[in-house]
């Protein structure tokens, strides 16, 4: 992947549901729903397994 992602568009970008993206990074999907919408964001842990299970680096996601 290349650009500037949103969480959204990762998660769509795997056709996975917000509970599947929650399992696969080891957090709630209440967790993942905030990310998501802006709600709240990330620990720097959350984000650095965001940046793995994705494959993509810090710069080309939106937070």
């Amino acid at each position: 992947m290349s650009g500037k992602y949103t969480l959204a568009q990762l998660r769509a970008g795997k056709n996975w549901s917000q509970a599947s993206t929650a399992s696969a990074l080891g957090v709630s999907t209440n967790s993942w729903f905030k990310w998501e919408n802006g709600i709240s964001f990330p620990t720097q842990p959350n984000v650095d397994k965001i940046l793995r299970v994705f494959n993509v680096k810090y710069d080309d996601v939106i937070f």
